[in-house]
């Protein structure tokens, strides 16, 4: 049972030291998480302090580098994002209540979405609704599905994945395949035909391991009896990818709709093995167990329209 003491230390909670206390255990550093919310450094470290006192626990261990999350502090950050993330929505739905074309969306993207779907989506959301803010984060599944369970995401799109987590709601737009690409004007792009075993000769930019991507690159290999290439590149940024192709002799797989527009415009070629692997439904992913905020609502209905033209291969 709560002690009356206790129960009267967390009606004392605030929510700016709440907020302040999220924003030092996601960033790990007083000094950014001032940066993040607008306030001093010193009074940062007050407000965590203030937090401490009340809870009678120490929330962070001070190193040179920043601070590091005691078991106290990772209890409270899994119990107060999902707070945070209500907080956000019932902001962006008051918003709307009060008939404005504005808020927020939050959109978490996969390097599968990044290079045209999301880019076209977002640039048609801000013609139509410019008082709308997006705010994109690009990463990993395994980082943006639970920032999407707890609420700092609205939404995620790319390439759906096998096992979203619990309380995830995926919806298919389109499917997609691998090409491999390389620059135009690469040594190969003289020739009308090659053949798998002359792609080892090259060097090879590869996701990193936890990557579905990854995987198939490696299988394609495998399958025919060859080693996986070791001359290698692992990065996962779209941009950089296309910098070390244009650069270089690199190969790559792209999905195909990303590939494409370079390809009509020069940029990239498709290396003639007359080859695809099947990549997966492309979409995007929203909690199961909270509606949209109007804001995201309006983005996923450009996501879709946008999504329709790569479908019947306008793109």
């Amino acid at each position: 049972m709560v002690s009356d003491d206790h129960l009267s230390r967390i009606r004392e909670l605030k929510f700016k030291q709440l907020l302040v206390f999220e924003r030092v255990a996601t960033l790990g550093s007083m000094h950014k998480a001032a940066e993040a919310v607008h306030m001093t450094q010193p009074n940062v470290v007050k407000i965590v302090r203030q937090l401490e006192e009340l809870l009678d626990v120490a929330l962070f261990e001070r190193h040179s580098k920043g601070v590091r999350l005691t078991v106290f502090a990772e209890h409270l950050l899994t119990r107060i994002r999902p707070m945070l993330g209500d907080v956000r929505a019932m902001s962006e739905e008051l918003t709307a209540l009060r008939g404005g074309d504005g808020g927020q969306v939050a959109v978490g993207t996969l390097i599968s979405a990044s290079a045209w779907l999301l880019p076209e989506s977002a640039a048609l959301m801000k013609r139509r609704h410019p008082r709308v803010g997006l705010v994109i984060r690009e990463a990993t599944n395994d980082i943006l599905f639970p920032m999407l369970q707890v609420g700092e995401l609205d939404v995620i799109v790319g390439r759906l994945p096998e096992d979203p987590g619990e309380g995830v709601e995926m919806h298919a737009i389109y499917q997609d395949d691998l090409m491999i690409v390389a620059r135009a004007g690469h040594p190969l792009s003289r020739r009308s035909d090659c053949a798998v075993r002359d792609l080892l000769d090259y060097p090879w930019i590869v996701p990193s391991n936890a990557s579905p991507v990854r995987r198939q690159v490696d299988q394609f290999f495998l399958d025919r009896g060859l080693p996986v290439p070791d001359n290698q590149i692992v990065s996962l940024s779209m941009l950089t990818n296309l910098g070390i192709l244009a650069r270089s002799d690199a190969l790559a797989m792209l999905p195909s709709v990303a590939a494409r527009p370079l390809i009509q415009v020069g940029v990239l070629f498709e290396v003639p093995i007359h080859v695809r692997l099947p990549f997966g439904a492309i979409g995007y992913s929203v909690r199961a167990d909270r509606p949209l905020v109007p804001a995201a609502e309006t983005f996923v209905r450009v996501l879709k329209e946008v999504g329709a033209r790569a479908q019947s291969g306008i793109a």
